[in-house]
């Protein structure tokens, strides 16, 4: 049986340990888990094999345990790597409706610009903060509005470009498709005390929607633009 119609997989990974879980479909805690200590730290590339081996002997394991298959799963990274960037963009119009093209373009002006400057770092969430329409300030995504002036202020979550890599590289040796990549310092915001040492409880919050500000983002190649961002959830 297809193990994602049974529930979802994520893996804590912090300097030290990998946690792998279980979640049932429909539940909020997992089912089963498994982990193990990393050798020497994450960030040492002379342990990769060595990494590499204990992930699929665990994985293994887990599967025993639950009696199918690790084909994809999502991934909560505690890293001290993690940076939160603010932006703001600003754009004035003829009247007109605001759609989701307004806020995308906006959205990707900054991604654009980021991805320019930025050679060490990668993101993974982006959160609008606030929007400013002709000086009136929303919380959330205004439906059917006609307006002049936009404002737009949203956060861009980064993790080390080089250690997003190296864990991208482990999961395609185990042939194991990433889903979404979350960073812990940044979902743990959505736990309300609940303890989450395998990193991967407050993960399924984030992957689950928690955030109704957070855009989630889908890559794709473009012939012409090389990478675009495709916006969608906070317009439905």
């Amino acid at each position: 049986m297809n193990s994602s119609l049974l529930g979802e997989f994520y893996f804590g990974i912090s300097e030290k340990k990998i946690y792998i879980c279980f979640f049932e479909r429909g539940k909020n805690y997992f089912k089963s888990s498994v982990h193990f200590e990393i050798p020497e730290n994450l960030n040492n590339n002379l342990n990769f094999k060595i990494l590499l081996a204990l992930l699929k002997e665990n994985i293994r394991k887990l599967e025993k345990n639950l009696g199918f298959f690790l084909n994809n799963g999502n991934i909560s990274i505690q890293s001290r790597s993690y940076q939160k960037i603010l932006f703001s963009f600003k754009n004035i119009f003829d009247e007109r409706k605001l759609d989701k093209e307004v806020i995308t373009n906006l959205i990707q002006n900054g991604v654009n610009q980021f991805n320019s400057k930025e050679k060490n770092l990668s993101i993974v969430h982006i959160i609008i903060n606030k929007y400013f329409i002709d000086d009136k300030l929303y919380k959330f995504f205004p439906n059917n509005i006609k307006f002049k002036k936009i404002i737009l202020e949203f956060e861009l979550i980064c993790l080390d470009k080089s250690l997003l890599k190296k864990i991208r590289n482990l999961f395609d040796e185990c042939k194991i498709k990433i889903n979404k990549i979350v960073s812990y310092e940044y979902a743990k915001q959505f736990l309300n005390d609940v303890k989450d040492d395998t990193m991967c409880i407050s993960a399924s919050k984030v992957v689950s929607g928690v955030n109704k500000s957070e855009i989630y983002l889908e890559e794709k190649l473009s012939k012409k633009t090389g990478i675009f961002y495709k916006i969608f959830d906070i317009f439905d």
